[in-house]
């Protein structure tokens, strides 16, 4: 094994012990999600729906931020990759935030089709937790807890601690590889494939603007239209609001179509103008994607498929076998 792959191979167990941490700490919060109640007993209904949301809300983060302080003290000694938190407005960022949220929009109504052919019934809506915002308390808990936190802390832990500590291997592999993880997490088959493909336009994005700040704003948008969809479906009659989703979405349809058009047609004058200002006497800036020396890509997938990483995904299949095994009982 040579000194890359050895470098990357030990990379990618330290990123599997995180992500075997943060499932042992998803299975503990939710035996104590459980436990709540204890000290909601004596609170009015209000009040003890605010305390186990809140509540709820703190243990989510912990869960995510957690393990990524448990790789920096693993990797103490070792070289580490920091993240890409510099504010970077450039005129493209708001065009890739607008085709990544068409993209993966059009990810979730291809997913909810695929997930209608296997009729799973009122499972999801009857068997899984939803989030009601029927009064005004409840959708600002639902902003709080279901559109900025996940936006945060889940882009903190897997664009930026995985996928830039895998990058230095190979930018594809990173965005990939990250996105597969990404999907595995949320545990869900009905959402492997809408999450997945979110994972793939995140990275990307993060990739080409250098910076978290596009995928937290674009994971926030994405989640937040989510919970507008249903404070619309609870409060106004169906036809109103199928409306107004079918607007908003529309919109933002348009916009990233219109957004993919230009981007395109930018990276075709940029690769123009190189070529015609040509590269003799110019010094060229470094590649943040270059390490000297590349590692086939069999040789990385079957790298990155390291035991404790195995068993993180076998530990998430099972998760999601159970709840399929739930929805075909149900």
């Amino acid at each position: 094994m040579t000194p890359i792959e050895k470098s990357y191979r030990d990379t990618v167990n330290r990123l599997a012990i995180a992500l075997l941490f943060f499932e042992g700490l998803f299975l503990v919060v939710g035996g104590v999600t459980g436990f709540l109640s204890l000290f909601t007993v004596s609170m009015n209904a209000v009040a003890a729906d605010v305390f186990t949301q809140l509540a709820s809300g703190v243990m989510y983060c912990a869960v995510f931020l957690l393990p990524v302080l448990l790789f920096r003290l693993v990797s103490l000694g070792k070289p580490t990759v920091p993240m890409q938190t510099e504010l970077r407005l450039s005129g493209d960022t708001l065009l890739y935030l607008f085709s990544g949220i068409a993209v993966i929009t059009g990810a979730a109504y291809l997913n909810g089709y695929l997930v209608s052919i296997f009729d799973y019934g009122t499972f999801s809506e009857e068997v899984l937790w939803t989030q009601t915002t029927s009064a005004n308390y409840q959708l600002i808990l639902a902003f709080l807890t279901t559109a900025v936190i996940p936006a945060f802390v889940e882009e903190f832990l897997f664009r930026g601690l995985i996928l830039s500590h895998l990058r230095p291997f190979g930018t594809t592999t990173a965005v990939v590889a990250s996105a597969l993880l990404f999907g595995m997490m949320h545990q869900n088959v009905e959402q492997l494939l809408y999450t997945t493909v979110a994972g793939l336009v995140l990275g990307y994005v993060y990739v080409k603007t250098e910076s978290l700040w596009p995928c937290i704003l674009m994971h926030f948008v994405n989640n937040f239209i989510s919970v507008l969809r249903t404070a619309l479906i609870e409060r106004l009659s169906v036809e109103s609001a199928n409306l107004a989703i079918g607007v908003i979405q529309a919109t933002f349809c348009v916009l990233g179509i219109v957004s993919a058009v230009v981007l395109m047609r930018r990276q075709r004058d940029g690769r123009r103008a190189a070529l015609a200002m040509g590269c003799f006497e110019h010094e060229l800036p470094p590649h943040p994607d270059y390490v000297g020396e590349a590692i086939p890509l069999r040789r990385r997938v079957r790298l990155f498929f390291s035991a404790p990483m195995i068993v993180f995904f076998a530990l998430c299949a099972v998760q999601m076998l159970l709840t399929l095994g739930l929805a075909l009982l149900y």
